[in-house]
């Protein structure tokens, strides 16, 4: 392993600070450890993590180290580096073996070069490798670009072909970073499209059950629940329809679908904590969905056996009168109906059975309050009642 160090002691000659070449002075461009090892000869150094490129064009030195002062000279680099070279060949891709003299032909015969499409197309595919391949360790379609510059501005005839070159200069692809947005945008939309799918089957799921408990609230706010049990009931299937369709939709793109990812793009290795989360979101959503979706079903005993299903064995003064109701869909509406009868003045004692469709009211006296009062109790509620 040829590594030199830089005159006199690293520490005194190369500060930590210092991205420069000890050589030359020119910038240095970050490369990684697996450029270093795939393209030098011999041990790996010490502290190979670290290294700098040297592209400029006459120095022997291929890559340094800014805290160490270790160098690496050209001659030890298992190919050919196009930056410092001035005999042909000069490789400018390496992943697919272009060379500045190729795009130079091309140039002088047609005024354009096919080479950056060509390396776009078999980037598309995964074949590049341009970190083990690349001395610079990074993507070449910059520096071919640059090649197809200087070959436009020998041959530009007329300004036009020199201001298109000018601007042509300022873009600096990168074969890596070129099929980004694109791909980036399938797992995203489809996140997106599954969170949206997730939220929408909890929002149907909340209002399918809302002629039971929408009632009850409305009442905690002394509000009138007039029409609001028969309108959501008159509903409720074509909305856990939807329920279980969005649900569906929400499974399907987090654990069935299978994303279109270009070899060696981010979505092609997706992060396990954010497959995760939602996973997990996934399935918090689902069981609040069946918390409200079989809210109708298991309201009775959240609300307890006594109250408005179940009626009393004892003996009650006053009058007792029955209303049979039409119209109750789960025990929910019971206690909705209840609470509007208790109102009414001069009524003791109500209770609604839900299994029976009935009311039974206790009232002072047969008279007072009048059955259309008790019926009007009743209307408002949103149920229709008649007297048995």
């Amino acid at each position: 392993m040829s590594t030199e160090p830089a005159r006199g002691s690293a520490a005194t000659q190369t500060p930590a600070s210092s991205r420069s070449c000890p050589a030359c002075g020119g910038k240095g461009k970050p490369v990684g450890v697996v450029t270093v090892a795939s393209l030098i000869t011999g041990d790996l150094p010490v502290g190979a993590d670290g290294f700098q490129f040297c592209a400029s064009p006459g120095c022997d030195v291929a890559y340094f180290h800014p805290d160490t002062g270790l160098r690496v000279g050209k001659g030890r680099v298992r190919v050919r580096i196009g930056q410092k070279e001035t005999g042909s060949p000069r490789p400018v891709c390496y992943c697919f073996d272009h060379t500045v003299e190729e795009i130079e032909g091309q140039m002088r015969a047609t005024g354009t070069s096919t080479v950056p499409d060509a390396i776009a197309a078999m980037c598309k595919r995964g074949l590049d490798h341009c970190e083990e391949t690349n001395p610079q360790g990074s993507c070449c379609l910059g520096n071919v670009h640059k090649v197809i510059q200087e070959a436009r501005m020998k041959h530009a005839t007329n300004a036009g072909a020199i201001e298109a070159s000018s601007t042509a200069s300022k873009e600096t692809p990168d074969c890596c970073r070129e099929e980004q947005p694109s791909v980036a945008a399938g797992p995203e939309t489809r996140r997106n499209v599954g969170l949206w799918a997730t939220a929408g089957a909890v929002v149907a799921a909340i209002f399918s059950s809302a002629c039971c408990w929408l009632p009850l609230l409305l009442i905690a706010f002394g509000v009138s629940t007039a029409g609001v049990a028969g309108f959501f009931e008159a509903y409720r299937v074509h909305l856990l329809g939807a329920t279980g369709l969005l649900l569906a939709v929400g499974f399907y793109l987090v654990y069935f679908r299978k994303g279109r990812c270009g070899p060696g793009t981010s979505c092609a290795a997706p992060d396990p904590k954010l497959r995760r989360l939602n996973k997990g979101m996934l399935w918090v959503a689902t069981a609040v969905v069946l918390v409200f979706a079989l809210f109708p079903n298991y309201v009775g005993a959240f609300l307890g056996s006594g109250g408005a299903s179940t009626p009393s064995a004892a003996p009650i003064p006053g009058e007792a009168r029955g209303y049979a109701i039409e119209g109750m869909t789960c025990e929910g509406c019971a206690v909705a109906i209840q609470a509007r009868i208790a109102r009414v003045p001069g009524v003791t004692r109500v209770e609604v059975l839900y299994d029976e469709k009935v009311a039974r009211v206790w009232t002072e006296s047969a008279e007072d309050p009048s059955d259309d009062r008790i019926l009007d109790a009743i209307a408002a509620a949103g149920y229709r009642g008649t007297r048995q």
